[in-house]
């Protein structure tokens, strides 16, 4: 019985929290870090700003399972940045570098990638900003950019 009852525990409840602010001002936040990382980069660079913002329903789990949604939302956006060729995985170290100067936290865990290198950034207010350059021989040289927030509440 105490095993089952600490597996459970264990197990139970992912559900996302949500966090202090609106939706509103979710998608405002996550469009000002995309482009942020955008304008650290040199003027070689080309973007057309976002213009619009998605959402995501953020749902309450148990045991990894959905059951049901929360009420609130994340608020997300992409932003494809087209660089010089064979320049967009040193433009990852530009924008690592304008992330530390601000004081997000970095994640380079997936920096070596052959393909697909990342660095991650976790910002204040629970704000996430991921660069992944494209290195590829076949493919436009590029990163994409990607921000998201915490669940907000709002629609």
């Amino acid at each position: 019985m105490i095993l089952l009852l600490a597996v459970a525990a264990g197990t139970a409840c992912s559900t996302p929290r949500t966090a202090s602010g609106t939706l509103g001002q979710g998608k405002q936040r996550v469009v000002q870090l995309v482009l942020e990382a955008a304008h650290a980069l040199p003027s070689t660079v080309q973007f057309d700003p976002p213009t619009e913002v998605g959402t995501q329903t953020c749902r309450k789990t148990i045991a990894g399972y959905v059951i049901g949604k929360t009420g609130s939302h994340r608020a997300e956006v992409p932003l494809i940045v087209h660089t010089p060729p064979n320049s967009a995985r040193a433009m990852l170290g530009v924008i690592e570098r304008a992330w530390s100067k601000a004081g997000y936290t970095l994640d380079r865990s997936r920096i070596n990638e052959t393909g697909f290198p990342q660095v991650r950034a976790h910002a204040p207010q629970g704000y996430d900003v991921v660069a992944t350059a494209f290195v590829p021989p076949r493919l436009p040289a590029q990163i994409d950019l990607y921000a998201v927030s915490q669940c907000l509440r709002g629609s």
